[in-house]
């Protein structure tokens, strides 16, 4: 591996003598080490992640499809031996210590390394053993552009061995893991309580390396989910001796395994292993576990590179109803779930172009977006979610209805799939490095709008009952994993959403916005979508001034905020959704069509400034308790049709008058510097009125982290720059250097809090609108 490959973050630097380790041009990474420990996720797109944390843990699992698993394991990591010429051999485990038994046998690190991430890769700086310095870049090849890397499971660690002592060494460092088979069939959020049956482990010889491959027996040719193959691997290189380990107790003390790296420096041979049984209740039976090994030697001042591998080839997803899916990358490597080896091969081969391609991608963005923490750094990183966010990728081929499927969870404590009013924030950045998967999800929702559903669900406060997903009212979500997503739609039963005014508008956005990608024939195949949404929407237009009406149950995506009557966020996204569908009628042949909506628009827009702006800002809405008080996104329709090269709703002088309001009471008063709340200035009478709550908080005095990147989007656009830079740079100071959110961004935090609310949160993806509209 080339040296000026292994870089780190751009605000490390070398604090050690011998350790070099070249600057990125980019300053784009976070600031500060976290106060505790988190993590870039390793994998691919759809096919589950996991986390190496900050602190040198494994600690983060989402390989359950819609699941998200937390815990750790001792024997899951590295582990570093070092014996000096005249000295005692000494071997440590770079992660804490444990609280149970387990690996008891080993030291641990006393202190969390150094860490950085910038997604997908991470650097790690482990404190010195016996002079030695050990430091860890993981990545997976998460690659804008095409599915060949992007969807592949594995993750790669590179590690830079340096003696900083005064004598010469031997050095090894061994990764070891342990057999997860049958760990990931449900939705349990810990660390399951026992082995599955009928797991062992086998070496293997692959190209360029050694690994040592999991295994499960079968009873069929396609696997249940969470059973395939597992991979380790260790790549060749000058100078280094390699050596494995195919099986160990990974529940127990490691004293034997430990015994044999201390005596040799190599991983021992401890026998061939077993194959795990169902063991007693009270005694869970012993849990396989493997390790690869590299070993040489290092003068003084001299420097050596390992790379291992992680692979995990687990083809099938299976839904809460049953339905089974194949992962995308299947297409490629087989249905099996037998290419564990030759996965972590590809991996160690590919590694140096993988790693350049993610430099490059960087260097781009920075390039574009500027390349300070609070630009492209947290835009790169908030993309993370791609592969965090309990992410589906289905295969095609094979699949229950022959179609590919793409899906990112609204958060872990709303698990619904590409809940719309989210994704029309998020699928900006899913348009513009895999434009096909945004086009995938404006198709499904697309499908569902016209699909005609009249079992009943249950409002989750009254208890009435309401269609599950009537023709015409473009679904919620695309189903929650506990159900049957993709096919029965409208999991949320929060409020009644198929009475919501903006699911339709931002369905026809979508399908505007997707269509320039994906062309005209596209755009054409979906307008009887487009025709029936705008349809649904046009008889809540009441009283015949152009605008829809909303009823105040709440009834938009603000669903604890009532808003009655017309209002600035349902009506501005009405309005862009009949400019977007004039056009798209247009291009369907639907002339008269496009006519009417058009002037439809014209007198909406007239209206809507009319009834809602206050000479100060647009109102909330017309008819509700909180008309007066100040909103952030009441602009967000208006910016979308700019945005989208719709035009223009809203004169540029009440936009900027708007802005500045919002800036002055959400942002510096109400917010205090530290973020934007949703609502500022709300009436003394108004208090007390917001349903379902104990305080007054709940999205109203609360930092939205989704919205705010959105408005600080929407400052830009109307030549507010040093406003939105100053609410960028808030955000960033508040989420990454003071409460430890990076890469796991919540819904929101509280002003002066610790408290944040739905970690791992789709819409701060809403942060790419401060990029450059991708060509058409």
């Amino acid at each position: 591996m080339r040296n000026d490959l292994f870089t780190a973050p751009a605000s490390a630097t070398s604090r050690e003598a011998g350790q070099v380790l070249p600057r990125s041009r980019a300053k784009i990474d976070a600031i500060l080490p976290p106060l505790g420990a988190t993590g870039v996720p390793l994998g691919g797109i759809g096919t589950g992640s996991i986390t190496r944390a900050s602190d040198g843990r494994f600690s983060r699992w989402t390989i359950k499809a819609g699941g998200l698993a937390s815990f750790s394991m001792p024997v899951n990591g590295f582990l570093l031996r070092v014996a000096p010429d005249g000295g005692t051999p000494a071997v440590r485990a770079l992660q804490p210590a444990p609280e149970s038994e387990e690996f008891s046998a080993f030291d641990f690190e006393a202190e969390a390394p150094e860490w950085e991430g910038l997604f997908p890769v991470a650097w790690h700086r482990h404190g010195l053993l016996e002079g030695i310095g050990a430091e860890c870049l993981s990545f997976s090849p998460v690659i804008p552009g095409g599915r060949a890397a992007a969807s592949l499971p594995v993750a790669l660690f590179r590690w830079r061995l340096t003696n900083a002592g005064p004598v010469e060494a031997e050095v090894s460092l061994a990764f070891s893991f342990a057999n997860l088979n049958g760990w990931f069939g449900d939705t349990g959020e810990g660390r399951p309580r026992r082995v599955a049956a009928g797991c062992f482990n086998r070496g293997a010889e692959i190209d360029g390396g050694a690994a040592v491959i999991f295994d499960r027996r079968r009873s069929r040719d396609i696997p249940e989910e969470g059973t395939g193959e597992w991979a380790i691997a260790v790549g060749e290189a000058p100078g280094l001796t390699l050596s494995r380990t195919v099986c160990f107790d990974g529940a127990g003390c490691g004293a034997a395994f430990r015994e044999g790296v201390l005596a040799s420096g190599d991983a021992p041979d401890l026998g061939p292993g077993w194959v795990s049984e169902s063991g007693f209740r009270e005694t869970p039976p012993s849990h396989p576990a493997g390790a690869v090994a590299a070993r040489c030697r290092l003068a003084p001042g001299e420097s050596r590179e390992v790379t291992f591998a992680l692979a995990w080839d687990l083809p099938a997803v299976r839904f809460g109803q049953g339905r089974r899916w194949l992962r995308s990358y299947t297409d490629d490597w087989g249905r099996e779930g037998r290419s564990g080896a030759a996965l972590a091969a590809h991996a160690l081969a590919r590694a140096d172009d993988w790693q350049r391609a993610i430099a490059e991608w960087h260097a781009a963005v920075a390039e574009e977006l500027g390349d300070l923490p609070h630009r492209a750094g947290e835009a790169i990183n908030q993309s993370s979610f791609l592969v965090d966010g309990l992410t589906v990728w289905t295969s095609a081929e094979g699949s229950p209805d022959g179609r590919e499927h793409f899906g990112i969870i609204e958060c872990p404590d709303y698990a619904l799939y590409n809940t719309l009013d989210l994704w029309i924030y998020a699928a900006e950045a899913v348009a513009r490095f895999f434009p096909h998967l945004a086009a995938g999800v404006a198709e499904d929702f697309a499908r569902l709008t016209l699909a005609d559903d009249r079992q009943k669900r249950r409002h989750r406060w009254d208890g009435m009952l309401f269609d599950l997903n009537p023709m015409g009212s473009c679904p919620h979500d695309l189903g929650g994993p506990g159900e049957d997503p993709f096919v029965t739609p409208n999991s949320y039963t929060y409020r009644d959403a198929t009475l919501w005014k903006d699911l339709n508008c931002d369905l026809v956005l979508c399908i505007w916005r997707e269509g320039q990608a994906m062309g005209a024939d596209w755009r054409r195949g979906l307008f009887p979508a487009v025709r029936a949404a705008i349809g649904r929407l046009r008889r809540f237009d009441r009283d015949g001034d152009g605008l829809i009406e909303n009823d105040g149950t709440p009834d938009q995506t603000f669903d604890n905020i009532p808003m009655t009557g017309p209002s600035s966020y349902c009506g501005g996204l009405w309005i862009a959704a009949l400019l977007a569908g004039a056009r798209l009628a247009g291009e369907a042949g639907e002339t008269a069509l496009a006519r009417d909506w058009a002037k439809q628009a014209e007198r909406a827009t007239a209206a809507y400034r009319e009834r809602l702006f206050n000479g100060r800002w647009f109102r909330v809405d017309t008819d509700g308790p909180l008309s007066e008080a100040c909103f952030i996104e009441q602009l967000f329709g208006p910016f979308l049709a700019r945005r989208l090269g719709l035009g223009e709703i809203v004169p540029e002088a009440d936009a900027v008058a708007a802005l500045r309001s919002i800036y002055r009471l959400n942002f510096l008063e109400a917010g205090g510097g530290e973020g934007a709340v949703s609502l500022a200035a709300v009436p003394e009478a108004a208090l007390g009125v917001l349903p379902h709550q104990d305080d007054t908080s709940f999205q109203t005095a609360e930092i939205q982290p989704g919205f705010n990147f959105s408005l600080a989007a929407q400052l830009e656009c109307w030549g507010l720059v040093d406003e939105a830079e100053t609410l960028r740079r808030a955000l960033h100071a508040e989420m990454h250097v003071k409460r430890n959110l990076a890469f796991q961004t919540p819904a929101a935090f509280d002003r002066a809090s610790p408290g944040c609310r739905a970690i791992l949160n789709m819409r701060p993806l809403s942060i790419w609108w401060m990029a450059r509209p991708p060509a058409a």
